[in-house]
């Protein structure tokens, strides 16, 4: 978090923050659901790409 001088900072936000829960927000599970999907895609590609190229090598190479 960025320090914010005082002389700068606004009390109704200050008063604000300290009331509310500090429990995690509720849209946290797409996030991590996105990127665990992410991830998937990136693993499928990067396989994709290697069988395709070892199969290029193995034709070109012979």
């Amino acid at each position: 978090m960025a320090y914010i001088n005082p002389r700068l900072r606004n009390p109704a936000e200050d008063a604000a923050a300290n009331t509310k829960a500090t429990g995690k927000a509720p849209t946290d599970w797409i996030g991590g659901a996105c990127a665990i999907i992410a991830f998937g895609l990136a693993a499928a590609t990067l396989a994709i790409l290697y069988l395709e190229w070892d199969l290029v090598t193995k034709f070109i190479g012979q």
